[in-house]
């Protein structure tokens, strides 16, 4: 394979800074070995749930875990922090079918158990992983058509829900800012760098994690490895490739991913004082109205988060220049929302990518009879990258379920068009999502 160009990089401050386990070290580069069973590049989400399912099912065997930058630095720690388990956007092109829909429910709420399992079993229950459900809330009467269309949906499948709106509404959020807002349960709200670095450090004993260890590229001779950057190469019997949109620097997956940027912000925690405004609300997030709305979340330490603002990620990464700019967007979001608490400053700002496919399907494939490789498609990533792990693994394994079936089956990522069209494209997309978006925002 060809020699990665695009690492990823660090930009911005974002959940790893609130992160219990942000010191841990992990094993020193000094204790890499030269050949290992398997061997997964990219420690997110689907590298996680891959190295812990290939220690599952070969507790024998070596593992080695590669990840370019700090754990939690990565993309699978910047997003929202929502672990959806009914499919998120009913209605979008990745889950085209109720069948398909039913199908993703089942395996969310496995892969959510599995996890929470895991947590339990390790002794880790201090992580932020808060079982308290999401909303989707909405602040324009003609967003309602959304909570309307996901009722369908819910009923059709038997999943429980509730409609909120008025002072109860209130008195759950803190703000007067939403309309209406549609409540399912099964959603787990976690900082994502925090729970995805105490799940590294709780690897079973074969399991060897290196953070800054980038790889540069993946040999499919006989025998398989990788180089890291350094020129250290590693052996190993198989190679799974979990690292999001740059698994295409690889040469996987070409001209398949058009990652979206998205910007985060944290206020400071509030003060006794400011928290009287908060009085008797417990953690809650929430997704928007339109897709290109604002993301909210009341975090358990006593923050507000928000998220919005979208741009193509061209070139796999954000500037510093770019989140200064997304910064007027972010504070007015969280202004309209609690004004009382306008005065309040952001202490973290950040911008990471949401891997995206054209059709919104993911990719899960095999490269070459050693190398297999798999990455999400749309916005719903936590709980879908986990799953692609998981099952990865147990294909690497010579293992088959009607469960690993499925994601085989819907492993059908779209490819882009050319430059400059892709971009150009991608640029009028975003743009008009966010004028169509208005008080969502």
């Amino acid at each position: 394979m060809r020699d990665v160009k695009l690492y990823p990089t660090t930009t911005g401050q974002s959940w790893v800074e609130m992160s219990a386990y942000k010191h841990h070290n992990f094993k020193d580069h000094s204790e890499i070995k030269d050949e290992y069973d398997y061997i997964i590049v990219g420690a997110g989400y689907g590298g996680q749930a891959a190295a812990r399912r290939l220690a599952e099912l070969h507790p024998d065997s070596k593992i080695a875990v590669f990840e370019a930058i700090k754990i939690g630095d990565n993309d699978s720690g910047k997003n929202a922090g929502f672990i959806i388990d009914v499919p998120h956007d009913f209605g979008d092109q990745g889950a085209s079918s109720f069948e398909d829909n039913k199908k993703y429910f089942e395996l969310n709420t496995f892969i959510i158990k599995w996890m929470e399992d895991t947590i339990k079993e390790k002794g880790i229950e201090d992580v932020d992983w808060d079982h308290c459900g999401k909303y989707l809330c909405c602040a324009e009467t003609k967003s309602f058509k959304l909570i309307e269309h996901e009722i369908e949906e819910l009923k059709k499948m038997n999943c429980s829900y509730e409609v909120v709106e008025g002072e109860d509404l209130y008195r759950r959020t803190g703000t007067r800012y939403y309309k209406k807002a549609l409540y399912t349960s099964g959603t787990v709200l976690i900082n994502p760098a925090d729970v995805l670095r105490a799940m590294f450090t709780v690897m079973p004993e074969n399991v060897d994690v290196f953070e800054e260890s980038p790889v540069m590229r993946i040999d499919e001779g006989s025998p398989t490895g990788i180089v890291l950057r350094s020129g250290r190469r590693v052996q190993g019997k198989f190679v799974l490739v979990t690292g999001g949109p740059f698994i295409q620097e690889f040469g996987i997956g070409k001209k398949v991913f058009c990652p979206v940027l998205s910007y985060g912000a944290f206020t400071r925690q509030f003060t006794e004082e400011e928290m009287r405004h908060m009085e008797g609300v417990k953690p809650w997030g929430c997704t928007a109205g339109h897709p290109a709305g604002t993301t909210v979340r009341f975090t358990r330490d006593n923050r507000i988060y928000v998220r919005n603002g979208f741009s193509f990620a061209t070139n796999l990464t954000t500037s510093h220049q770019r989140i200064q700019r997304a910064i007027p967007k972010l504070r007015k979001a969280y202004e309209n929302r609690f004004p009382e608490l306008k005065h309040v400053n952001f202490e973290f700002v950040y911008g990471g990518m949401i891997n995206m496919t054209m059709n919104y399907r993911p990719l899960m494939m095999q490269q070459h009879p050693t190398v297999f490789a798999s990455a999400c498609g749309e916005g719903a990533g936590v709980a879908k990258t986990s799953l692609l792990g998981y099952y990865l693994a147990e294909w690497v394994s010579g293992m088959s379920s009607q469960n690993l079936d499925f994601l085989k089956r819907i492993s059908t990522p779209k490819r882009l068009p050319p430059e400059p069209f892709l971009t150009i494209g991608a640029e009028a997309r975003l743009f008009y999502e966010e004028l169509c978006a208005k008080k969502e925002i």
